[in-house]
């Protein structure tokens, strides 16, 4: 009966979708920039310890099966710029200047498999064919926020994205749409639950009946 108990844990650690621990992401960097006095949330920034910006040439790697969960913090933008992901959530902003920082506005979460966020994230911008660009992971406009001494291959499980939807000499600042982002262990899907149900039901109805089986011989 041990061996039954045993086998049921170890099918539910190996399910799909079943929680996972230490989630995080591993951001990638070859180099990076001060945060110019020009952004417009260069302070709020540099509050919770974000000075420097990387951007072209960045990664973001999700360590395995990761909730991500996205918060808007603020946007200085004459477009209107949106934030999606590949699994279908968006949120676009659509006044020129919003600072949330006091009060984050949530975007919403979504499953991610792990692997490379590029493609995943993204950013749009209603200013392409006007000078502005999209973005996304390790592109020019798409920058990741870092702390003074952040080294290149660190992991967290929370960080800081800006958008900058025209690259310029005078506008390379990042601040046109900031998001937080906080990254989770999965909640694993109904299914899983179900076969994790399903699973420990045998085993009780095993012991159920080895426990008759007992009473019968006493």
């Amino acid at each position: 009966m041990k061996k039954m108990i045993l086998a049921a844990a170890a099918m539910a650690l190996s399910l799909p979708g079943a929680a996972q621990a230490a989630a995080n992401v591993t951001i990638n960097f070859s180099g990076t920039t001060a945060v110019p006095a020009n952004n417009d949330f260069q302070s709020q920034l540099s509050g919770l310890g974000f000075d420097f910006y990387s951007a072209l040439g960045a990664s973001l790697i999700a360590n395995g099966p990761v909730s991500l969960t996205f918060e808007f913090l603020g946007s200085e933008s004459g477009y209107s710029d949106t934030f999606s992901t590949g699994s279908g959530l968006t949120y676009t902003e659509t006044s020129w200047l919003e600072n949330h920082f006091a009060a984050p506005i949530l975007i919403g979460s979504t499953y991610f498999a792990g692997g490379d966020l590029k493609n995943f994230l993204n950013f749009t911008t209603s200013g392409v064919g006007s000078g502005g660009a999209n973005a996304t992971v390790g592109d020019e406009g798409f920058g990741i926020f870092l702390g003074r001494g952040a080294t290149s291959g660190f992991s967290t499980n929370v960080f800081y994205l800006g958008f900058d939807d025209q690259i310029t000499k005078t506008d390379d600042n990042h601040d046109d749409f900031i998001v937080k982002v906080t990254v989770n262990s999965p909640v694993p899907e109904p299914s899983t639950w179900a076969m994790l149900l399903f699973g420990f039901g045998v085993v009780g109805f095993a012991l159920r009946r080895r426990l008759a089986r007992t009473a019968a011989f006493a």
